[in-house]
């Protein structure tokens, strides 16, 4: 994926069954890219707590990363702001696809995300990928996220209902 991501792709798709090392990988990745700005959307808002344990086997303060989620680690705003102000700071943010996907600019009713939206991510990852995104407001969340340069690793156990969207290149099967 980085060799990939570092030739000019912007889409892969793992394909791992569960504990197969798929989050942990992940975030391996945005550290050997050195990725500023990172997203991690699913279907499933409870994997928040393995992502962050996740986060803190790999990452450590020397790393310069810092975690935020709705319940963990620091607000958006508060990483977002700090991102803007210090040049080499970088985060990992966690974000539920159904809290995303409630914002007008998605098709939702409520006035939120907005900031979310406004940001460039390097990278967007969509973890369970197969879940929760084919509809017509997840898919509109995938594109709010998705800018010109922004990378995305989708992450699934069985992504069925996804690799027709991808090259053959884009795909990579651990079992």
């Amino acid at each position: 994926t980085v060799e990939k991501f570092s030739a000019g792709r912007k889409n892969m798709l793992w394909n791992a069954k569960m504990r197969f090392g798929k989050t942990l990988t992940a975030l391996q990745v945005v550290k050997e890219m050195g990725f500023k700005r990172t997203i991690i959307i699913t279907h499933r808002p409870v994997v928040d707590d393995s992502w962050f344990t996740d986060f803190g086997k790999l990452y450590t303060m020397i790393d310069g990363y810092t975690y935020g989620s709705r319940d963990r680690g620091e607000t958006f705003e508060r990483l977002e702001k700090k991102a803007k102000k210090e040049p080499d700071f970088k985060y990992i943010y966690f974000a539920s696809i159904q809290d995303l996907r409630g914002a007008k600019e998605a098709g939702g009713k409520f006035e939120k995300n907005t900031q979310i939206f406004n940001t460039d991510f390097d990278l967007v990852i969509i973890d369970e990928g197969h879940e929760g995104t084919q509809t017509e407001l997840g898919q509109n969340v995938i594109k709010l996220l998705n800018k010109e340069n922004t990378h995305v690793l989708n992450l699934s156990g069985t992504p069925f209902n996804l690799m027709d969207k991808y090259d053959e290149d884009e795909i990579f099967t651990w079992d």
